[in-house]
């Protein structure tokens, strides 16, 4: 088993961040993770500054939500069929399909967790499991540097294999 306290953030982050718009539709935000396959990046402001983080959980918790009708809620199916290479067409998605209408600042989160580079992954996973959240941003000098993913800490114990 790895010894999670000797690594940190730096050692297994990705730098590349991929981001998306507070103005984008949630279909272009849907569009931009199918074409990245990605599940989740910071949202920034129109000048640039990270204000949330929007992930395929707040899809599909906009899809669930009563207060849309059902000709016009694509549903969750949709991300599931996507995945395996439906198109909105084949599955009758089309016509009504609110993503078009509604916004990723409609649906994000606001609370942007953080931890400094030198964080240990032991920390990382600490925070990713007290939070529920499967990413985390990593930070150096109060910038975002990178990101950080349960995936990335589930890598660490294939690597150790």
């Amino acid at each position: 088993m790895p010894d999670l306290t000797s690594i940190s953030a730096r050692d297994i982050m990705s730098s590349h961040l991929l981001t998306v718009c507070e103005s984008w539709s949630i279909q272009t935000l849907i569009d931009f993770f199918n074409d990245k396959k990605i599940s989740g990046a910071p949202v920034l402001s129109k000048n640039g500054d990270i204000i949330g983080v929007v992930s395929l959980s707040d899809i599909i918790n906009f899809d669930v939500n009563p207060s849309h009708s059902l000709n016009e809620n694509p549903m969750s199916q949709y991300y599931l069929n996507t995945l395996e290479g439906y198109s909105p067409d084949e599955l009758g998605l089309s016509n009504g399909n609110q993503h078009k209408n509604h916004l990723v600042s409609e649906i994000m989160t606001s609370k942007v967790i953080a931890v400094d580079i030198d964080e240990s992954a032991a920390a990382i996973a600490t925070e990713m499991s007290n939070n529920s959240i499967h990413r985390v941003f990593i930070s150096n000098r109060r910038e975002i540097c990178g990101v950080v993913s349960s995936l990335d800490i589930l890598k660490l114990f294939d690597n150790a294999a």
